[in-house]
């Protein structure tokens, strides 16, 4: 199953809080106690209840509901020939999406099988070269024994060097054997793509659902093996995905609870699982999925909302506890003043257990509801008027500030090289099939290109028979004992004695095989010279005249260039566009009159609107252009040929982009529209307080760790409730995600 990343660029809130259970002290936002009380109950003086509580730790992060994606795309290097859909569209599995260059795959195809067979036989010949050296290294050792004394005396390591020649010979042909095998896999899986490709070169729907993502073909149609021509989301199936917290840097997987909050209510989570192959193959990219959840109750999840999921690690439950700054020392004895029934103090010791950074468990000595003594610096208020948590929504916006029609399939035709224009073929607004003549440029880059081609090939075949030559003059030389051949093919000669006739054979065997290992490179080689030279000569007159055919049908949207003009390459020459659409392409860029975060898009599936004429028009997100961190991030995909990591393209807007449908379609003028308007953060039924009535709170100790509080209202009493907060304030208003709920009062400063 594959994982992706979120499509929003949401900003991540990860809290990690020490929180009260109890009245009194306040933790500091990282590792924290869990504020799970009974009864939290203070008073006006500097005492708090003992209580039964929880000792332990939690974590608070940010997930979004997003749909799960499916990516579609060739498993080998394509050049992309038309894409048949455009985000917005609903297809089935197993509908057609694209189609790829049947003929460029047929030659890619071609190419494997040559290599392929050229790896065969070169190794076969790379084999029988090795086993000839062996055998004439044998025979050279052998003739050891007939050196005089004196001879063995000055050669006396000599066949211990031949020993160690032929042993590392043999691990080389080991090694080389299993090189070979590998490459031979590897051109037998290309090989397969190819020919797949060759049978049938349609791109198919993997799953159903909304197509959110498609390659974008304004900068080339070319397509490398993984990359992503179409994702298809399925908005049905929505996961809450933990953005920023990738797998490889997730620490809770040990925690005891871990649940999420649907609209006030509870329920428990787990997170998705990866494979092995996944988890090997993130290490290897060093790319990692994010860490996303999932409930089996199955909430009802809304696309785009933000939910806090919590994450508990329980040290002790159920457990008497007092705050740490209510217990003292002495040696290893732990005692606590505890109020007494004159309202005075009396020292109690006390017999402790787990701990964590707030709160102790007292195992002897206390009981529940006993008064304990600790020093607080805060105020408690004495004038305040009640407020009363409720839960709300909490939103803030983003804006899209440009946004146009979205036309489908446009592609812009660039020149592939430096030159001036001939002749220009068709105009603006007609329409052109494929194969149709659209341009003619002349330029000395193509000609030059073809001189290039043709004096590689002559390259070739002169350092071919430049070396056919030289191992022809080797054998004749060494077949009529001459000298320059046995210096070549001998490490040692053998004094007052013929040439060896055995070695005499190996070595002439030895050069006829460099002589065949030369002729099947020599070939191999000039097959993909002449193919290059083939392939640079089509269209090309052989004067520069370069002609350019288009690749698919269309409609001519722009005509860049003239008859006359100087181009460079990579210059636009002209847009090939098909039928426009009722899309809206929404890009999110600087703007005076709104504030923006420009690396944020709205989700598949969310609800988005805009202004015009006094009037809200509705619409919902419907996929994304695939722009920053969206372009650059990866997917895990698992399928028949294993675990892959895909990629989009960049869209070259230049901005992150999104497409939106409006529900009733494109107004005629949208002239005097405002912007698009989407979630930044989005939350349902949360609790949300005036920012006033929270209280920041400083350790002396330690100027990093902060803590936050609310004064609440229990009976005649206050209660120093300490509270977890999201980063994300609204106007005068802030999310609070622990420790205070919905019913509660809260002391608002008069």
């Amino acid at each position: 199953m594959k994982n992706r990343n979120l499509l929003s660029i949401k900003k991540l809130a990860v809290l990690g809080i020490c929180v009260s259970f109890v009245a009194g002290g306040c933790g500091k936002m990282t590792e924290s106690s869990i504020p799970k009380l009974e009864e939290p109950v203070a008073l006006n003086e500097a005492y708090r209840p003992v209580e039964y509580g929880t000792i332990g730790s939690l974590q608070v992060l940010m997930a979004t509901a997003v749909s799960r994606d499916y990516c579609n795309y060739y498993s080998a290097n394509v050049n992309i020939s038309q894409i048949y859909v455009e985000p917005g569209d609903t297809v089935n599995v197993g509908d057609v999406l694209a189609v790829c260059d049947v003929d460029e795959a047929k030659k890619q195809l071609q190419q494997c099988k040559d290599a392929l067979a050229h790896e065969n036989e070169t190794y076969e010949i790379s084999a029988q070269i090795s086993d000839t050296q062996i055998k004439l290294w044998e025979s050279q050792a052998a003739d050891t024994d007939e050196f005089s004394t004196e001879q063995i005396e000055k050669k006396e390591s000599t066949e211990e060097d031949y020993n160690t020649q032929i042993a590392t010979e043999q691990e080389n042909q080991r090694y080389d054997k299993q090189l070979h095998e590998y490459r031979v896999q590897k051109i037998n899986e290309q090989m397969a793509s190819y020919q797949q490709i060759v049978d049938d070169g349609t791109l198919k729907a993997a799953h159903s659902g909304l197509v959110t993502y498609t390659k974008k073909l304004t900068d080339g149609r070319s397509a490398a093996a993984y990359e992503n021509i179409v994702i298809v989301s399925d908005t049905d199936d929505l996961v809450l995905d933990i953005k920023g917290t990738a797998i490889n840097e997730y620490k809770y997987s040990d925690y005891d609870k871990k649940y999420v909050i649907v609209d006030g209510e509870k329920y428990d989570v787990t997170e998705s699982q990866y494979t092995s192959e996944v988890l090997v193959l993130s290490k290897i990219n060093n790319r990692y999925p994010d860490v996303c959840v999932e409930s089996r109750e199955k909430p009802f999840l809304t696309a785009g909302q933000m939910y806090p999921v919590y994450f508990e690690k329980t040290k002790a439950n159920q457990a008497l506890v007092v705050g740490k700054d209510s217990i003292y020392k002495d040696g290893d004895t732990r005692y606590v003043y505890v109020k007494n029934d004159e309202g005075g103090r009396e020292k109690r010791i006390i017999t402790t257990g787990e701990s964590d950074e707030n709160y102790t468990q007292v195992t002897e000595g206390l009981k529940e509801g006993e008064l304990v003594y600790y020093n607080s610096t805060d105020q408690v208020p004495t004038k305040y008027s009640k407020y009363t948590v409720t839960r709300s929504d909490f939103d803030i916006a983003n804006y899209g500030v440009r946004y146009s029609r979205s036309d489908a399939g446009t592609i812009t035709e660039t020149c592939d090289y430096e030159g001036q224009i001939v002749s220009v073929n068709v105009k603006q607004d007609d329409t052109v099939e494929k194969g149709m003549l659209l341009y003619v440029v002349d330029t000395g880059e193509g000609k030059a290109a073809i001189t290039e081609a043709k004096n590689a090939i002559d390259s070739e075949n002169e350092s071919y028979a430049q070396k056919i030559a030289d191992y022809d003059k080797q054998i004749k030389d060494l077949s009529e004992g001459g000298s320059s051949a046995e210096e070549n093919n001998r490490q040692d000669e053998k004094p007052d004695t013929a040439y060896d006739e055995q070695q005499l054979k190996l070595n002439l065997q030895l050069l006829d095989l460099q002589k065949k290992l030369a002729s099947a490179d020599h070939t191999y080689q000039l097959s993909r010279l002449q193919s290059a030279y083939d392939s640079i000569s089509a269209g090309n007159d052989g004067k520069g005249n370069i002609s350019v055919y288009a690749k698919n049908d269309g409609k001519v949207s722009k005509v860049s260039v003239k008859a006359g003009d100087n181009v460079e390459e990579g210059s636009d020459i002209l847009q090939i566009t098909g039928n426009s659409t009722d899309v809206l392409l929404v890009q999110v860029k600087d703007s005076n009159s709104y504030k923006v975060y420009k690396d944020n898009i709205a989700d598949v599936g969310e609800r988005v609107s805009l202004e015009l004429d006094g009037t809200t028009i509705y619409g919902s997100c419907i996929g994304f252009a695939g722009y920053g961190s969206v372009a650059q991030k990866g997917y895990i995909n698992q399928d028949d040929k294993g675990v892959h990591i895909t990629g989009n393209t960049d869209s070259g807007y230049g901005n992150a982009a999104f497409y939106i449908k409006l529900d009733n379609g494109i107004p005629d003028d949208l002239t005097r529209a405002s912007a698009v308007k989407f979630s930044y953060v989005s939350f349902k039924k949360v609790v949300v307080v005036p920012t006033s009535i929270i209280h920041k709170q400083v350790n002396p100790m330690d100027k990093d760790d902060i803590s936050y509080y609310v004064w609440k209202i229990d009976g005649d009493s206050v209660v120093k409730q300490p509270v977890i907060l999201s980063d994300y304030t609204s106007g005068s208003n802030t999310l609070v995600l622990y420790g205070i709920d919905e019913g509660d009062e809260i002391c608002l400063a008069s």
